[in-house]
Formats: C-alpha cells, sequence, structure tokens
C-alpha cells in the first residue's frame, strides 16, 4: 500500500467524468478505472453523493442476488451554459448537470458593431439562458472564432470582425458572472460537440470542418481534441485554394487585390460570406438566377431553395464551392487519415447537392493506392453544434474546488 498526495478536486472531477462517459458505472468498476482502492473511491463517491453531484440506481437486468448499484448524474445539481459566435451571430445553450439541453438563445451581430457591443451581446446571450436562480449556474464554455490563448483566456484575432485583437474575454465574463468560463476555438468546441454527443461517440479520429464567416478543421485525434504547438491548429481557411476556372473565374475572385501565385484562400471562396458575395456578383453581372430579388446578402435558405429546383446559376455556384472544399478535404485525408469528415455550418442544409460533388472531387484527387476511406457526412447537431461544444467544455474543465488531501491507492 502506498500513500500519495492528490487534489481532491481533481479526483472528484475524474469520478464525475467516468460517470458522464459511462450509461451506469459501479464503485467497483469506477475504482479499478481510475486506479483507485475501492476504500477510496467509496470516500469520494459518498461525497458526491451527499453533495448532490451524483445519485444511485439499481441495475435492472441482473437475474439472481442483489442487483449492482450503478452511480449516475444529478441532473438538478447544477447547469452549464456555452456560447458560440463568429461574425454575424451568437449562439447560447444551456444544459443540466447530466448534459441534457434545457434553453437556447440566438442573437445577431451587426458589421457596425463594436468590440465592446459584441462583448455585451454575449453577456445578453448568457443571460437569455441563465437558469432563475443564478447560483445553479457553474461554469461557462466560448467557442471563440479565429487564434485563441486558451490557458490565458484570451481571444487573440479573428479577421472578420473589426479591431477583435488580444479581447480578454474569460476575464470579463468570469467578472461579470462570478464563474469559471473556458474559451476554446469555435470550430474546435464543434468537434467537441461531436465527440461527446453526436456522430464522433466512440471514434478515435475524426475532423469536424466549420464553414461559416470563415472555415476551420477541428481535430480529435486519438481520442483528444488537437490544439497544435501554438493552439493554432486547424487554421485550413488560410489555405491557398486552386484558382476558380471558366464561366464562374470572376465572380470567385475575392474583392481584395491578392497579388499571391497561389490563389485565394479558401474561406474567400468557400465559406458562406464568400458565397453570398459571389451570388451578388453573377446576379450584378446579370445572370438569369431565380435569386434575383432575394435580400442581399442572400439567405442560404433562398440558395438551398434555388439549388432543389436546379436553378443553373445556384448548381454552378455549389459545384464550385464543392470543387474547393473537396480540394482541401483531399489534402486533410492524405495528412490525418481520419476514420470520418463531418461538415458543419449552414451549408449542410444543402445535403447531397454539396456533398456528391464534393466527394467526386476527392475520388479523382486521390491516388487509387493507397485510398483513404474516411466517412464524409454532414453534422446533424444543427446551428447550435458549437455552444453545445461549449457547453460540454464548461462540464469537462469545471471541478468542485477543494483542497489537497492524502489517499491510499
Amino acid at each position: 500500500m502506498r500513500r500519495a498526495r492528490h487534489h481532491t478536486s481533481d479526483l472528484e472531477s475524474n469520478i464525475l467524468k467516468r460517470v458522464r462517459a459511462s450509461t451506469g458505472i459501479s464503485r467497483v468498476e469506477l475504482a479499478r478505472h481510475l486506479g483507485l482502492a475501492p476504500s477510496t473511491a467509496g470516500i469520494y463517491v459518498e461525497r458526491l453523493i451527499a453533495e448532490g453531484y451524483l445519485g444511485e440506481s439499481d441495475k435492472a437486468e441482473r437475474e439472481t442476488g442483489r442487483p449492482p448499484v450503478l452511480l449516475r448524474l444529478n441532473p438538478e445539481r447544477g447547469e452549464f451554459v456555452g456560447v458560440d459566435f463568429e461574425a454575424r451571430n451568437i449562439m447560447a445553450v444551456a444544459i443540466d448537470f447530466s448534459d441534457k439541453p434545457l434553453r437556447n438563445a440566438h442573437l445577431r451581430i451587426a458589421e457596425s458593431d463594436s468590440v465592446g457591443e459584441i462583448t455585451r451581446k454575449i453577456e445578453q446571450a448568457i443571460k437569455k439562458v441563465m437558469p432563475e436562480d443564478e447560483t445553479r449556474l457553474l461554469a461557462i464554455g466560448v467557442g471563440v472564432p479565429g487564434l485563441v490563448d486558451s490557458q490565458n483566456g484570451i481571444a487573440l484575432h479573428y479577421e472578420y470582425i473589426a479591431h477583435w485583437k488580444n479581447v480578454p474575454l474569460a476575464g470579463s465574463l468570469r467578472k461579470k458572472f462570478g464563474v469559471p468560463v473556458f474559451l476554446e476555438n469555435t470550430t474546435r468546441t464543434m468537434a467537441l460537440a461531436e465527440l461527446w454527443f453526436g456522430q464522433g461517440l466512440g471514434v478515435g479520429d475524426f475532423l469536424c470542418i466549420g464553414i461559416r464567416s470563415g472555415i476551420a478543421a477541428g481535430m480529435i485525434l486519438d481520442g483528444r481534441l488537437y490544439c497544435g504547438a501554438q493552439h493554432a491548429s486547424g487554421e485550413i481557411g488560410r489555405w491557398r485554394c486552386p484558382l476558380v476556372s471558366g464561366k464562374a473565374a470572376e465572380w470567385f475572385n475575392p474583392d481584395a487585390k491578392d497579388d499571391s501565385a497561389f490563389g485565394p484562400e479558401l474561406q474567400e471562396v468557400a465559406s458562406v460570406r464568400a458565397i453570398q458575395r459571389v451570388f451578388a456578383k453573377a446576379i450584378a453581372a446579370g445572370e438569369k438566377t431565380l435569386l434575383r430579388g432575394s435580400p442581399n446578402p442572400i439567405p442560404i435558405e433562398d440558395i438551398v431553395r434555388a439549388v432543389q429546383q436546379r436553378d443553373p446559376l445556384a448548381l454552378l455556384v455549389v459545384n464550385e464551392v464543392a470543387k474547393c472544399l473537396g480540394w482541401a478535404i483531399s489534402q486533410l485525408l492524405l495528412a490525418v487519415d481520419p476514420v470520418k469528415i463531418m461538415l458543419a455550418g449552414p451549408l449542410t442544409t444543402l445535403g447531397d447537392h454539396l456533398l456528391q460533388p464534393l466527394r467526386a472531387v476527392i475520388d479523382s484527387a486521390i491516388p487509387s493506392e493507397p485510398r483513404p476511406t474516411a466517412e464524409i457526412i454532414n453534422s446533424t447537431m444543427g446551428e447550435f453544434i458549437g455552444a453545445l461544444g461549449a457547453a460540454a467544455l464548461a462540464v469537462h474543465e469545471w471541478r468542485p474546488a477543494r483542497g489537497s488531501v492524502a489517499v491510499r491507492t
């Protein structure tokens, strides 16, 4: 027998994570998974039960003898809030202690909004989903677009919000709401949502590609979120994409002058913002389309309807976007070799109208031997995927406040 110095909150946090990851787990199984003596695990479990974090239930399927007592999370013990935002939208959700979604909110960001105004709107979104009893709020997670210093809670830079640089977002929100606040890149929170709630459950290696105002990839490798040496992994929207050729080339040309010999950035030709710009330029050039007369910027819902009605311009633009995205994904497949790639964001509403030409590009771009066999699919988690992932981030980073104790292992 040996005695080791453990931080109590770490042990209790690990117990809660293990229970959260299971459909029901006994004290003996819990001790074995965590490498603890059963008596030690029992001490901490009893404390968590006494404080309302855990409950107990019998396992019904046992035929003889006393059914084992399984541990479960108490959904009433508190709530977590997740916020996700990009250049034009703020999404927020609240989940209970057992990860069940409770409330959500959606706020718009105006192009003229200052950094301070955006921060205040993030606070408003949090207030909209908070529990009436504010003491039930345990922690907040925030999915931040662009580069993020997660350790220090600073949003470093995002190209599509003016003056968004070195924003101490975690500190200001922590001061406002009085709970721990955790920051992560928004596309990585999408990947976390897929890992914990979606099509990434049980998958060790997958990518989630977020396509909104920008484009980035959240990477789950060997079951863990990959962030990179400087927390800047997945910025595939900055990749230089081969130029669109033919009739559509002029529309896809970014407005800003770009002297690069390698073509424009991927997010300047295949993001939602770029697609809306392409349609506006094509319509201004006199192209016939069902989308003439739509609001500017053209809503994605209108583009989807036009594609479904076989509008020639809409089909042409979507096919060109699929080529650009297919080129990028083919490079990722060869570099990472994931099991799955999920697309997330408004373009998923295009369904197979986007996926089929995208897969065709990948098939032609990748050598036949060896050919990666990743499944390329649309996320099914909807527009709150990043907010759910941010809430899950808060769940997994939060821990009960304790001291240090010596325990037997």
